[in-house]
């Protein structure tokens, strides 16, 4: 069959090039990372890097980046060769990967400091080769010319992975929505015209308790991504935290966290604890809270409180708080999810725990089921259920 590409066929041609049967010939799809073992970056797609300002996007892409070059340690005593890998991160297969960077937003001298103190060092290498990593700076350029030379590098440089550092550069504005659809359809047809994975780096909304991907542009690449990863710096820590927060495929559900040693390159740390404890290690317990409207909303974890109104009207983040409460999992029994809840969002009265479950439910963030051989109550978090 034709390819639905193809400018010369008829627009009957192209609907019948464009059908897609159980039996249609195409090729699998490849990802080019695994993430605690599991699949992410996929050739031919689009991928979204968000993050408040300052939330360490960058840094995370500079330990994909390192990813695609680290070489492969020594065989151990059995022959086998893991593959490279640079925290969680590691590459789907042996081979190296040509990397497209495209930044937009820092000075080149940011650009070329990052590639010698950070990129190198995290890839043990003392120099980048020129046939493998191609890093462009465009910034003070007009967003027209910006769009052009994306799809020229891409063009010239045969990329399997794409970085825009960041794509709200290559629209007039933010809220553009023709714009923003016009860019997504190009960005789609380069990722798959040139089987590549393109990053796509957006900041999230300064509110901290809206997750949303800033604009039209934001909304339109929310729909058109197959995965997001979500990246956060938790302050109280000093840590930083990526998620990945949708797929269309594969969800990770654990998260990465690091921190930064005194050399300022990034490594792998245990979560952070962020609920007091007393002297022997007992959690702190927070004074009982009743049921009612007069509940202060500042007895509980900021982290899970939306306000509405100022500082007085409130509600809860239900999916952030369930999402922490099952720590990685699918489904937990009831039981565990509740200590879980409670501990993390210092609800101390059990009957305002059942009333969120309640809401959770409705908004079909979480589901109630029973386990199919003891018949114990189990919750399950519906993953599907996008998180902004």
């Amino acid at each position: 069959m034709s390819s639905q590409n193809d400018p010369t066929l008829t627009p009957e041609e192209t609907l019948d090039a464009s059908r897609v049967t159980p039996k249609t010939p195409l090729p699998p799809m490849e990802h080019l990372f695994l993430m605690y073992g599991k699949p992410c970056f996929y050739r031919g797609e689009l991928t979204a890097n968000c993050g408040k300002a300052k939330s360490g996007k960058t840094l995370f892409l500079s330990i994909l980046m390192a990813c695609t070059m680290r070489e492969q340690p020594e065989p151990d005593e059995n022959g086998n060769v893991s593959l490279a890998k640079v925290l969680a991160l590691e590459r789907a297969s042996g081979n190296a990967i040509k990397v497209l960077w495209i930044d937009t937003e820092q000075s080149k001298q940011s650009t070329q400091d990052i590639e010698i103190n950070r990129i190198m060092p995290l890839a043990g290498l003392n120099d980048i080769s020129d046939n493998q990593f191609y890093a462009y700076n465009l910034r003070g350029l007009g967003y027209e010319i910006r769009r052009k030379l994306v799809e020229m590098a891409v063009m010239k440089v045969e990329p399997d992975l794409v970085i825009i550092d960041g794509i709200k550069d290559l629209v007039p504005d933010i809220n553009d929505a023709v714009q923003a659809t016009l860019l997504m359809e190009q960005l789609m047809s380069i990722a798959q015209n040139g089987n590549c994975c393109i990053v796509n780096v957006l900041h999230q909304n300064k509110s901290d308790a809206d997750n949303k991907m800033r604009g039209s542009i934001g909304t339109e690449l929310t729909n058109k991504a197959f995965e997001v990863f979500q990246c956060e710096y938790i302050e109280e820590s000093d840590i930083f935290k990526v998620k990945h927060a949708m797929s269309r495929k594969h969800r990770i559900r654990k998260k990465m966290y690091y921190c930064l040693d005194d050399d300022g390159l990034p490594q792998e740390c245990d979560a952070p604890d962020l609920q007091p404890r007393g002297e022997g290690g007992r959690w702190i317990s927070k004074p009982k809270q009743t049921v009612t409207p007069e509940t202060k909303w500042d007895a509980f974890n900021p982290k899970y409180i939306i306000h509405t109104d100022g500082k007085d009207t409130y509600e809860w983040d239900l999916h952030t708080l369930f999402e922490d409460a099952f720590e990685g999992k699918d489904s937990r029994p009831f039981g565990h999810v509740m200590a879980a809840a409670l501990r993390l969002s210092h609800i101390a009265d059990p009957k305002l725990y059942y009333t969120l479950v309640d809401q959770a439910e409705q908004k079909k963030i979480i589901r109630s089921v029973k386990h199919p051989m003891s018949g114990d109550a189990y919750l399950e978090f519906l993953i599907d259920n996008l998180p902004f």
